[in-house]
């Protein structure tokens, strides 16, 4: 498999697996709909999921409410409870974020799924189709991705974007949102690269990728230049991986594992210039 890549990347990333893609996945229907009807489902439901992410599930007010009353619920529910999650205000302003996005990204899609399409999630990508065996490729991706979040951390740009979340009492809350920052790109690989994409590759076949990259690419809109360019390749690359093997989780992992890199560099970072 490494050999094949080496020696003719793009036919490997692209071109074969598109041929495959487009020789196995259209038919006529997507559960209880047909293809054009799961195309239109889809797109409307994602524009619909990303229009609610940005001006509910974003909104500080939004998220400020959330954790207050995830606070005052405490306190209603015991004094000493309420006592010592108080201090975690910033922590749950966080989750609140996780919460509204996972529920975006996977919550409500999850439910189109069953509900219109009649579908299992496991239908949409979720099972670990071949993941062990093409774990020596997700890592040959991951490699030029580290070294370039290496290469790129000691930037102001980078340093002012990475950890989201900065205001670590210890090691606990570190832990509790490294956590839940992994849960949200679950749902966002769901998301992207399982209901999306799943939904419109009956009509569409492999050119469904190209219709997840879009809005892929814009939701890294204000993230670091490089990021937001970058998205697009990995976009196409993730994408195309995911309908081919009929799983995210390769996607999941090579995800997780770069985010945990920018946080755990940023703070290795600052933490070696506070010395």
């Amino acid at each position: 498999m490494l050999r094949d890549v080496l020696r003719h990347p793009f036919a490997f990333l692209f071109t074969d697996p598109w041929a495959r893609i487009d020789a196995s996945a259209r038919s006529d229907r997507v559960g209880k709909v047909s293809a054009r009807a799961a195309t239109l489902v889809t797109c409307l439901t994602a524009a619909l999921m990303l229009v609610l992410l940005r001006f509910v599930v974003m909104d500080p007010a939004f998220q400020s409410t959330v954790a207050q009353g995830t606070i005052d619920a405490a306190y209603a529910l015991s004094e000493p409870l309420g006592t010592w999650l108080d201090p975690y205000h910033r922590l749950l302003l966080s989750l609140a974020w996780v919460a509204g996005s996972v529920t975006c990204y996977f919550v409500l899609p999850a439910l189109v799924v069953r509900l219109v399409f009649g579908l299992k999630l496991r239908d949409f990508y979720l099972t670990p189709h071949a993941y062990f065996r093409h774990l020596p490729f997700y890592a040959l991706l991951f490699l030029p991705v580290g070294l370039a979040v290496l290469a790129v951390a000691h930037t102001p740009n980078f340093q002012a974007h990475y950890p989201f979340y900065d205001d670590a009492m210890g090691w606990p809350d570190r832990i509790a949102w490294e956590l839940g920052y992994a849960l949200q790109f679950f749902g966002l690989e769901f998301f992207f690269r399982g209901f999306m994409l799943r939904g419109v590759v009956a009509e569409l076949g492999s050119m469904g990728v190209m219709v997840m990259v879009v809005p892929y690419c814009m939701i890294h809109f204000g993230k670091p230049l490089p990021e937001c360019l970058g998205s697009i390749l990995s976009g196409l690359v993730l994408g195309t991986l995911a309908m081919d093997t009929k799983s995210i989780w390769g996607g999941v992992t090579i995800h997780v594992a770069v985010a945990w890199l920018m946080d755990g560099a940023s703070l290795w970072l600052k933490a070696h210039a506070a010395s």
